[in-house]
C-alpha cells in the first residue's frame, strides 16, 4: 500500500451527491406512496447555517446569517412539509442536522420542533441532534431534552487549541468541556463525540490525551474521523497537509478504544459495549428518509434527491436563496434514479463496510443473483486478507476495515464515477 492515498472518500452513502443530475416532470407525489411500503421511514430536517466554517468542511452549509434571514428559511421549511401533506406517513425517528442546528436561537429551536410535531403527531418519537461547543447551552439543551431528543452528537475534533487552530475550529478545549457538562446534565440516552487523527503536527502522544480526555467522559458513542482535505474547503486552498502517520493513528485509536470497552463498528464508528444503539447494526441499503431544507438528501426506494451540493460559500447561498424562493417544493429538479446495477452496489457498500456485514443469502434473495459471480473484486479482497467468510457472510478483516476509504471507492460504478469527476471539473478546474 505504499505510495496510495488511502484516505480517499467516506462512503456513508451511495451515489454521491455529486453524481446528481437535473430533473425534469418529477412530483413527489408519485413517490411519496413508498412510504408506507416500508415499516421505518426517517424524517431528516437540514439546518445548514454555521457560525464559521470549519477548515475541513465540504457540507452544505453557510456563515453570518442573521435572525430575520433563519427566520425565513424557517418559514420556507414549514411551507415545504405542508405542500408535501405527510399526515398519511408514519416516520420512525428524526434526524436534525446541519451545519448547526442549535445555531437556532431558542426561540427558532421551539419553533422548529413545532413544524416536527406537525408531522409526527403527540407520540413519542427518537429525536437525532448535531451540535457544536460554542452553540450548546444548557437552555437550548433543556428544549432539545424535552422535545424527545436521544442522542445529541458534539463535534470536538481534539482538545489541544493549538490543533484546533490548525483546523480552523473557532471553539476552545474549555468551551467543548462546558458543552459536555451541559448535555451530560440532561442525561440523554447517548453523547456522541466527534474527534479527528491526521490534524497537522498532530502526534500520537496528543491524539491519546484527547482520546483519553473523551473517554473520561462516558459518551455511549464516539466517531473518530481522519483528517479528509477535499476541494473547496479552507484547508485545501491554505495547502494543508495530514500528518503523514495519519495510519498508525488509526491503530492507536483503535487499540485504545478497544481496551476502553467500545466496540468498533466501522472505521470511524464506536459504541460502548454496554449500550445497545438507536441505529441497529442490521443490513441496511434500502431504508426511506425524507429531507426537509435546503441540502438534505432524500431517499425514497431507488430515488435519491436533493437541492443541488456545493461546498463554496458563494455557492451554497446562491442555493440558499433559490430554496428561499422556491414557489413549490414538490417540484423536483435535482436528483438520482438507481437502476438495479447501482442499487447492488449501494447494497454491498452499505452493508460491507459496517459491522453488519454483507449476507450472501440475503444478497441472493434481494437481487436474484450470486455475489461472488457479479462482484469478483470481493474475491480478489479475499485474497489479499482485506476481506473475510464468516456464517455466510463477507466481513471486513482489521486490515480491511482500516482501508475502508480505499476499498469503498472501487465499487463505484463508471458512471457514478465520471459524474462524480464532472462535478470536480466543473467546480474546481483551477484545483485539479
Amino acid at each position: 500500500m505504499k505510495n496510495v492515498e488511502i484516505y480517499q472518500q467516506y462512503m456513508y452513502s451511495y451515489p454521491h451527491k455529486t453524481a446528481y443530475r437535473t430533473l425534469e416532470d418529477v412530483d413527489i407525489r408519485d413517490y411519496l406512496p413508498r412510504l408506507q411500503e416500508k415499516t421505518e421511514n426517517s424524517l431528516y430536517f437540514h439546518i445548514p447555517f454555521c457560525q464559521a466554517k470549519c477548515g475541513y468542511c465540504n457540507l452544505f452549509s453557510v456563515t453570518g446569517k442573521e435572525t430575520d434571514y433563519v427566520d425565513a428559511y424557517l418559514d420556507m421549511m414549514e411551507k415545504q412539509v405542508k405542500q408535501y401533506s405527510l399526515k398519511p406517513y408514519i416516520f420512525s425517528d428524526v434526524t436534525i442536522g446541519g451545519g448547526t442546528p442549535l445555531y437556532l436561537s431558542e426561540r427558532q429551536l421551539e419553533r422548529l420542533f413545532c413544524i416536527i410535531e406537525d408531522v409526527m403527531g403527540k407520540r413519542e418519537y427518537p429525536v437525532i441532534m448535531e451540535t457544536s461547543p460554542n452553540q450548546t447551552t444548557e437552555e437550548k439543551l433543556v428544549i432539545a431534552k424535552e422535545r424527545g431528543t436521544k442522542r445529541i452528537s458534539l463535534g470536538i475534533q481534539s482538545f489541544r487549541e493549538e490543533e484546533l487552530k490548525r483546523l480552523y475550529r473557532i471553539h476552545s478545549p474549555n468551551r467543548a468541556r462546558d458543552a459536555i457538562k451541559a448535555i451530560k446534565k440532561q442525561n440523554f440516552s447517548c453523547m456522541n463525540l466527534d474527534f479527528i487523527y491526521g490534524i497537522p503536527e498532530q502526534t500520537k502522544e496528543s491524539l491519546k490525551e484527547t482520546l483519553k480526555e473523551g473517554v473520561s467522559y462516558e459518551p455511549e458513542e464516539l466517531f473518530v474521523y481522519p483528517l479528509y482535505i477535499k476541494n473547496g474547503t479552507l484547508l485545501k486552498d491554505k495547502q494543508g497537509k495530514r500528518a503523514e502517520n495519519t495510519r498508525m493513528m488509526y491503530d492507536l485509536v483503535c487499540e485504545y478504544l478497544s481496551q476502553k470497552g467500545y466496540v468498533q463498528y466501522s472505521m470511524r464508528r464506536f459504541v460502548r459495549k454496554d449500550y445497545v444503539p438507536l441505529a441497529s447494526a442490521e443490513e441496511c441499503g434500502f431504508g426511506n428518509t425524507l429531507s426537509i431544507g435546503c441540502g438534505g438528501r432524500s431517499y425514497l426506494g431507488n430515488f435519491h434527491f436533493c437541492t443541488p451540493y456545493y461546498v463554496r460559500q458563494k455557492d451554497c447561498k446562491k442555493q440558499l436563496d433559490v430554496y428561499l424562493s422556491t414557489e413549490d417544493y414538490r417540484k423536483i429538479t435535482h436528483g438520482f434514479f438507481l437502476d438495479k446495477g447501482e442499487e447492488k452496489r449501494r447494497y454491498i457498500i452499505k452493508n460491507l463496510l459496517f459491522i453488519s456485514g454483507l449476507d450472501k443469502e440475503n444478497y441472493k434473495q434481494n437481487f436474484g443473483e450470486d455475489l461472488e459471480k457479479e462482484f469478483n473484486l470481493l474475491n480478489i479482497w479475499k485474497e489479499k486478507g482485506y476481506v473475510k467468510e464468516e456464517k455466510n457472510k463477507y466481513m471486513l478483516t482489521s486490515e480491511g476495515m482500516a482501508l475502508s476509504d480505499y476499498l469503498g471507492p472501487q465499487l463505484i460504478s463508471p458512471e457514478v464515477k465520471g459524474r462524480m469527476q464532472e462535478w470536480e471539473s466543473r467546480f474546481f478546474t483551477e484545483d485539479i
